[in-house]
């Protein structure tokens, strides 16, 4: 069977070393205008496989192992073809280079479908990490959207490319990473966060378009505050999972800095939606995407899910049995 973990470390090395080469190379910085593009690259190249090799490696199920397994190898072609498409002009054939991560996306929607299927969805923690395979096709088809210049119900070329990063961060890493930290800590905590997490995404998604329809900000400043407090719970799961002794001193240690990451993150992300009852001259679009996306790409996304692999490394017994447990026929 493909070594899930070993194959999306060494697609995420490659990738954040694509990534650094980009970034430099342009001279990318927070309060840079190509800072957005430089996130949705770090999602795509090094968060994404990341995320979905302990996903692979915790699979619930036989056949989700066998679905996901297809999807692994595609992520690093399509991830570097997208790093060609953001760095042509916007049109057809930046499209055409994006097509591919639609297309696995895709591919890893289909897969958060059929764990769904193949099982009871009451457990809220895995039903968390279904809807973050889910909400990543959306993100794709925002990113095809956004680099073929399409304006889609006459939003800015702006809001189209922040959309594709939030399906890729608030759509993707988020749900997984509370699924994983209720899985482990379990309670009421755990089922608020997941459940305010799993509906929060779309809330936000209708609260946008709700505004941009002209009827008013109540609807987004609801949802971004509603994501934000489900935000906040998964921060305080994160915390509880760094306090226990049975993880390794290095994951517990990444945990508590991302949970930190993200109470932040999710703080600015409440006073932005909140924008219409108090206003904050500074808490700009530039700014949001400057601090706000920098802290919860680098600081949750990525300490957070490098936590996950450091703990897979050094304690086994957090694996769950089906991946550990097939037979020498199943493993062919």
């Amino acid at each position: 069977m493909v070594d899930s973990m070993r194959l999306s470390r060494t697609s995420a090395l490659i990738g954040a070393a694509v990534w650094l080469a980009w970034v430099v190379g342009i001279a990318a910085s927070p309060f840079e205008t190509s800072w957005p593009t430089a996130l949705l690259l770090l999602a795509a190249l090094v968060l994404v496989p990341l995320c979905l090799g302990v996903v692979l490696d915790t699979a619930q199920s036989l056949e989700a192992i066998r679905s996901e397994r297809i999807a692994m190898p595609l992520q690093l072609p399509a991830a570097l073809a997208l790093v060609v498409s953001c760095s042509l002009p916007e049109g057809f054939w930046a499209a055409v280079l994006a097509l591919p991560w639609l297309g696995f996306t895709g591919m890893v929607a289909l897969t958060g479908w059929y764990r769904l299927w193949r099982r009871d969805p009451a457990p809220l923690p895995e039903l968390s990490v279904d809807a973050g395979l889910m909400y990543l096709v959306v993100g794709g088809a925002w990113t095809l959207l956004s680099r073929f210049g399409a304006r889609p119900l006459a939003f800015s070329p702006e809001i189209v490319f922040l959309t594709a990063i939030h399906f890729h961060y608030a759509g993707f890493v988020l749900p997984i990473l509370t699924g994983l930290a209720a899985r482990a800590v379990g309670g009421g905590m755990a089922s608020l966060a997941t459940i305010g997490v799993i509906a929060g995404v779309p809330l936000v998604a209708v609260g946008i378009t709700a505004t941009q329809l002209g009827f008013g900000l109540r609807l987004e400043s609801l949802a971004a505050t509603l994501t934000a407090l489900a935000g906040l719970l998964t921060a305080g799961l994160q915390l509880r999972l760094s306090a226990r002794s049975g993880a390794p001193l290095p994951a517990r240690a990444h945990w508590a800095l991302s949970a930190w990451a993200l109470a932040v993150g999710m703080t600015l992300a409440a006073l932005y939606g909140l924008r219409t009852y108090w206003h904050f001259p500074w808490l700009s679009i530039p700014w949001m995407q400057a601090v706000h996306g920098s802290v919860n790409a680098l600081g949750f996304g990525l300490i957070g899910i490098v936590g996950w692999h450091l703990a897979r490394r050094k304690n086994s017994r957090l694996r769950t049995p089906v991946s550990e447990s097939l037979t020498q026929s199943e493993r062919v």
